[in-house]
């Protein structure tokens, strides 16, 4: 119940925002490179490595005032794993459909600081070939933080997003996913 009335609020703020600064706002695509990693323990005889993947998606970017703006976006991520264990490598592939919703903070023309909340959509999770997907909650919540640099029309991003709550649906494990984000995108 608390996922949809959180969503709700979310798409309600980007359509009342959108009609009530329609002139202003501005939107683009994006994509880029991500490094997946999770917070799970498995203890020493498991190394842990970051998987790589891709970012894609849009965006709308509403000014606030002079200095704020808000930018909500809608992504497809890919998250995940590599493991090293007794020399055998495994990789924990994850795709999700993730909205975050950030608010910026103009430090100049060219640089911008932001955070806000992100909603992830599990859309697949494979283990190597197998199908894992009914390992993992449908939805969970992380936190973005990072800071961007706008060049004219294109901008630039380097992002952090913290795992907030649990991915493992089966009550056995304590993990959250955490994902750097190194993405560049045009604004239209």
């Amino acid at each position: 119940m608390r996922k949809i009335i959180l969503v709700s609020l979310l798409v309600g703020l980007m359509v009342f925002g959108s009609f009530a600064q329609m002139n202003d706002m501005s939107f683009g695509i994006k994509g880029g490179l991500t490094l997946g990693s999770t917070t799970e323990d498995m203890g020493s005889e498991v190394d842990k490595k970051f998987r790589m993947g891709f970012a894609f998606g849009g965006m709308m970017v509403m000014p606030l005032n002079e200095n704020m703006a808000l930018q909500s976006e809608l992504l497809y991520v890919m998250k995940g794993q590599k493991y090293e264990i007794l020399s055998e490598d495994y990789t924990l592939k994850v795709a999700v459909l993730e909205i975050p919703v950030l608010l910026k903070y103009m430090i100049n023309e060219t640089m911008t600081v932001y955070g806000g909340p992100t909603l992830d959509y599990v859309l697949s999770a494979k283990m190597e070939d197998e199908d894992v997907k009914d390992g993992f909650k449908d939805m969970f919540f992380g936190l973005s933080l990072g800071a961007q640099y706008k060049m004219d029309q294109i901008i630039f991003d380097a992002r952090y997003d913290l795992g907030i709550t649990k991915v493992d649906d089966t009550g056995s494990s304590d993990a959250k996913f955490n994902t750097i984000y190194l993405t560049a995108g045009y604004l239209f």
